[in-house]
């Protein structure tokens, strides 16, 4: 089920980037945030009161407190896509599972030995898959800029993992968790985009940019069931595949290659995944 539930929750969030970081090379990444944050959180929010689902408020803070965290990330990750260097931004912010990586094994819940090589064989599998084709004309400024958000964005999108599984396992549900986050998200992004004045309407964006918070949205619910489950350090390797979907729709739906590099990092990756599912 966590294996499963991770790589659902990859395979989302990896059309969601891709998605949106189209969306935010017309719009900006500020907006793009804002709007697909928003209209993910009202789906959500009908959801779970349709629904009737259980929450607790301790649930709901640790979800906010997530919420802020990822969503400084988005408005980072969505600037490093819009720069032109998706390939770039995406594999460094998959680096997020670090993270709660180490924060599972500060609480001793340390993989076993094939774990550990499969998620090994995992993150070395999304930098291959994601490297540029080509980055001629790229400058160095611009380059360490895109760097410097990625790395932004993977220590924001850490800090998620971990507060979603905290918030997960106080006995909430995860979609009240998530709820939590889209209140702590919507309110981060809003404050920037108050002070950048960025926030601008969509227009006729608006169906991707909603289609990307719905996707968003759908990968952290799949995400707060599979900490339940598994290992959040061990979830979050799965989770952070995203890049291969992102990646893989650019090469399908634009004019990005792919490269014998990335066949192999895409082959390290699902070898990585069937090692620590055999673990």
């Amino acid at each position: 089920m966590p294996l499963f539930l991770g790589l659902a929750s990859a395979l989302f969030w990896g059309t969601a980037d891709f998605v949106g970081g189209t969306q935010a090379k017309r719009l900006a990444a500020v907006s793009v945030a804002f709007w697909s944050q928003l209209a993910g959180g009202v789906a959500l929010l009908a959801f779970v009161l349709l629904l009737g689902e259980d929450w607790r408020a301790e649930g709901i803070l640790w979800g906010a407190g997530a919420g802020l965290c990822t969503g400084a990330a988005l408005v980072l990750f969505y600037r490093g896509l819009a720069s032109g260097q998706m390939a770039l931004v995406a594999p460094i912010s998959g680096c997020a599972a670090i993270v709660p990586l180490a924060v599972s094994v500060a609480r001793g819940e340390a993989p076993n030995a094939l774990e550990w090589a499969g998620i090994a064989l995992a993150l070395a599998g999304i930098v291959l898959v994601s490297r540029p084709v080509d980055d001629a004309g790229v400058s160095g400024a611009s380059r360490r800029a895109a760097v410097a958000m990625a790395l932004g964005a993977a220590l924001g999108f850490g800090m998620f993992y971990v507060l979603v599984d905290q918030g997960a396992q106080t006995g909430a549900s995860p979609l009240w968790v998530v709820a939590g986050a889209r209140g702590g998200s919507i309110t981060v992004i809003a404050i920037i985009g108050l002070a950048s004045r960025g926030l601008a309407r969509p227009g006729p964006a608006l169906p991707l940019v909603a289609l990307t918070g719905l996707l968003d949205t759908s990968a952290n619910a799949l995400f707060a069931y599979a900490t339940i489950h598994g290992n959040v350090g061990v979830v979050s390797v799965f989770s952070s595949l995203y890049p291969v979907a992102t990646v893989s729709l650019a090469a399908i739906l634009t004019s990005e290659r792919m490269t014998p590099l990335r066949l192999a990092g895409a082959a390290l990756a699902l070898g990585g995944v069937a090692l620590v599912s055999a673990g």
